[in-house]
């Protein structure tokens, strides 16, 4: 079957999770990155973010121009209607953590995870090759293909996560993110060179806002990220 392209993908876009404070505990500089980045995935309650967190996330990200995906599962649905109110769509949706790394390989989690992404009409951000990408096109829901650089995946192209992967430095994310974005391939964690099936085509890329190093990762990405767009897509 053939997976439904996202149409408003015409450049690599950077992604970044927001909005993930708790009343007094704070999380990563949203501030700082929104104005680096093209998506932010916004939490939605579930182990991080909050209303009051969520509404200012979402005015964040409006007053720079930034689209606004759901980062979790969870009160999807209390998201959109802040953006409703913000007269901002949702863009996509995106399991988080653990639940996306499982999703790889696990048919009855993906596939469940899958079903309730489609009731929100809108893109699911996933791991192209993958049973993201399997699932996405069992119920016809549009697969925006998505890659990191700030983590790892093991030589046979599987994303390892935070855990298992190497730290790499601001001058590799970026010299990654380039050779990603030109020549579709990029370092595992032992340092062979993989497929990670994005093909020569627009894609989003991923990075943590909770490493210390997250504006310099971010600003490095980004660097990389324009110059391939004014290369390839501009």
């Amino acid at each position: 079957m053939t997976v439904p392209q996202h149409p408003g993908l015409s450049k690599i876009e950077i992604n970044v999770d927001c909005g993930e404070a708790f009343g007094n505990w704070a999380a990563g500089p949203d501030e700082e990155l929104m104005p680096m980045i093209d998506v932010a995935n916004v939490a939605c309650g579930g182990h991080a973010g909050s209303p009051v967190i969520m509404k200012r996330t979402i005015d964040l990200a409006k007053k720079f121009g930034v689209k606004v995906g759901a980062r979790d599962l969870y009160q999807v649905g209390a998201l959109k209607t802040f953006l409703d109110a913000a007269g901002m769509k949702l863009n996509h949706v995106k399991p988080h953590g653990m639940l996306y790394i499982m999703m790889q390989n696990d048919e009855t989690m993906c596939d469940a995870a899958m079903r309730a992404i489609k009731h929100f009409d809108v893109p699911v951000y996933g791991l192209p090759s993958t049973l993201h990408e399997t699932f996405a096109a069992k119920y016809n829901i549009p697969f925006i293909p998505e890659a990191f650089v700030d983590v790892n995946y093991s030589s046979n192209g599987v994303l390892l996560g935070v855990p298992g992967s190497r730290k790499m430095s601001t001058e590799e994310i970026h010299d990654v993110t380039k050779q990603l974005g030109k020549e579709g391939v990029l370092p595992s964690v032992d340092h062979k060179l993989i497929d990670v099936g994005v093909g020569k085509k627009p894609f989003t890329l991923c990075l943590h806002s909770d490493f210390a190093t997250c504006r310099e990762n971010i600003a490095a990405a980004r660097k990389a990220v324009d110059a391939v767009n004014r290369e390839l897509y501009a």
